[in-house]
């Protein structure tokens, strides 16, 4: 099931939009600001966004600005700004579309369609390769050099999200979600934990491979000309 984040202050247009969207069979997650918006990205994986332009504090220019280069999937403004300048300002930014309210809710699933469609993959391969490194999504077999790695299956599951999401930090709050099946609370230090057995094995064979976990971000993996002299970012 595809997951559509819709960012727009005017609650009963949002939940008209979020329902019929969810009609439609497609998992909706509605907010009404730009802070509120960054913090679900970092928690939750996203397809599609929705973003209204006039939004109370930051703007919805402002806060695809700041996503873009993080968030790669399509983004879709909707808003009642009707001058030319809005229009080619959002384009601009990388949104895929502007769409001028009101707006018949068939015309956005309609466009939302399109533009998910063409992000389908044709194939997702099964061997992740990156430097060195080389993973197997069905066999769980890891290598790096030609040595192999022996990891856990909670290992092979944390390293596959790493590099799925490589360059990027997945937040404590989505690992627990899709690795673990709840809610992090807190306190729990599973995942640290796992973390820290992962980095160990991958730096036995190899230093320039490390996981860090950044404060207010999650996660990351990255490899260095340089082995890395720390390896956690106090959270």
């Amino acid at each position: 099931m595809h997951q559509l984040l819709l960012i727009e202050d005017d609650l009963e247009l949002a939940k008209l939009v979020a329902d019929f969207l969810q009609s439609e069979g497609y998992k909706v997650t509605s907010c009404g600001n730009a802070q509120k918006a960054k913090k679900l990205l970092l928690a939750q994986r996203f397809d599609l966004i929705v973003c209204d332009v006039m939004l109370p504090g930051s703007s919805g220019f402002d806060l695809v600005r700041q996503i873009r280069q993080q968030f790669k999937g399509p983004i879709l403004f909707m808003t009642a700004q009707t001058s030319v300048g809005a229009q080619l300002q959002g384009l601009a930014l990388g949104a895929q579309d502007y769409l001028l309210k009101p707006l018949d809710p068939r015309i956005l699933l309609a466009k939302i369609k399109i533009f998910l469609s063409a992000t389908e993959p044709a194939q997702i391969s099964t061997v992740l390769e990156h430097h060195n490194l080389t993973v197997d999504r069905l066999s769980g077999q890891v290598s790096m050099a030609g040595q192999n790695i022996c990891l856990t299956n909670a290992e092979h599951q944390l390293l596959l999200a790493l590099l799925d999401n490589y360059g990027m930090a997945i937040s404590r709050e989505r690992l627990f979600r899709e690795q673990l099946g709840r809610e992090y609370d807190g306190e729990d230090r599973t995942m640290d934990g796992r973390a820290s057995r992962l980095r160990r094995k991958l730096q036995a064979v190899d230093p320039h491979w490390n996981i860090r976990v950044m404060w207010g971000q999650g996660y990351s993996i990255s490899y260095a000309d340089v082995p890395p002299t720390d390896t956690v970012t106090s959270q």
